[in-house]
């Protein structure tokens, strides 16, 4: 057997793609993975550093409003196509599946021309542009969200939920405590709103953090801030020692993160919300506001209306509404209900399923 996984641009869209190559190479440790991106993206970086081969091509986007770029871009465009079919006429495989993102859409498109069987799964509640231009041209279609379907074709999209790494779902809370430097006997509230969408979140705790001792009595604080807040938020933490607060730049181990959160504050990117069901973690969710098609905050929409997160939009995020939301998930009612909704909503067999569905079992 061998598979293409075309991926690229966010981590939502590669890592599902690298839980579908590991569960491929556990039901047939023979089989042969490549994956392909986009050369200028994060995904060379991870998918190698997993130890699977990738092979680049010139993808790029475009962009959403009027600008020169777009032409260059183009241009691109044009050659990745040419370069995708090159690839697939090399590596020859069995089966080519696709996360979303531009970076996914040329080599699915040449696969599905060339007459290969193929696969695109769509992580977010609404489709990005991509997987909708290639959802009448695929073999087949799977959806992390059951809201999703209306956007394909009838009869087409089989709702598997998101694949996840094995190591978001193992408990590993004694080790957590410790690495993080926190108490067990308090609650743990886990800040990790991602490095490039971390501002305003980061404002609004800055403010909340020296109120924490009075207003979040019993709490801790892991914060993961990115790289430009966080010598400042060092120096904040320091200066407010009587509430403990772990300042991280990266959080490489979100598994890690989850074993020790007993609340979360959080973005609401596909990849996140559907680690959120598979730890039962109650949260606040502050959806981005400039993710491309508004999808962050229709993701959370999903949640919200099943009762499985508070959510608050960005522009609306204060010291108040924080410290609110966050109590009522730790002290209240609240946080057992949205634990038993989240552990409603998970798809433990994700990745099992679209790797049967993309072999034609």
């Amino acid at each position: 057997m061998k598979a293409l996984f075309a991926c690229g641009g966010t981590g939502g869209h590669i890592y599902p793609a690298i839980a579908m190559a590991e569960e491929l190479l556990r039901r047939d440790k023979k089989a042969s993975v490549l994956f392909a991106g986009s050369v200028l993206g994060m995904e060379k970086e991870i998918i190698t550093n997993r130890g699977f081969d990738f092979a680049g091509v010139n993808a790029r986007p475009f962009i959403r409003k009027f600008t020169y770029k777009n032409l260059v871009n183009f241009f691109w465009i044009i050659r990745s196509f040419f370069e995708s079919a090159a690839l697939i006429k090399e590596f020859n495989p069995d089966m080519v599946i696709g996360t979303g993102g531009f970076a996914s859409y040329p080599t699915v498109f040449m696969a599905a021309l060339a007459g290969k069987r193929t696969l695109i799964h769509e992580p977010n509640v609404v489709p990005g542009v991509a997987n909708k231009l290639l959802a009448n041209f695929v073999t087949h279609i799977t959806a992390g969200f059951e809201a999703t379907v209306k956007y394909f074709p009838k009869g087409k999209t089989l709702v598997t939920g998101n694949p996840l790494r094995e190591s978001i779902v193992k408990n590993r809370r004694k080790e957590a405590l410790k690495y993080f430097g926190l108490k067990a006997s308090l609650k743990t509230v886990l800040i990790m709103p991602g490095s490039r969408a971390a501002k305003s979140i980061n404002r609004v705790f800055s403010g909340v953090l020296p109120r924490a001792a009075k207003e979040m009595k019993g709490t801790q604080f892991i914060w993961m801030t990115g790289s430009e807040d966080y010598e400042a938020a060092v120096k904040l933490a320091a200066m407010n020692k009587k509430t403990r607060c772990c300042v991280k730049k990266f959080i490489d181990d979100a598994g890690l993160a989850y074993s020790a959160a007993d609340a979360g504050v959080l973005r609401a990117g596909a990849g996140t919300l559907t680690e959120l069901t598979a730890v039962g973690l109650p949260s606040l969710l502050v959806p981005y506001p400039h993710a491309t098609g508004n999808h962050q905050e229709l993701n959370a929409s999903a949640l919200k209306d099943r009762g499985a997160a508070i959510v608050v939009k960005d522009r609306d995020l204060s010291e108040e509404t924080f410290i609110v939301s966050v109590n009522n998930l730790l002290k209240g009612a609240t946080g057992a209900k949205i634990k038993k909704e989240l552990k409603k909503m998970y798809c433990a067999d994700s990745a099992q399923r679209i790797i049967k569905t993309a072999m034609g079992l």
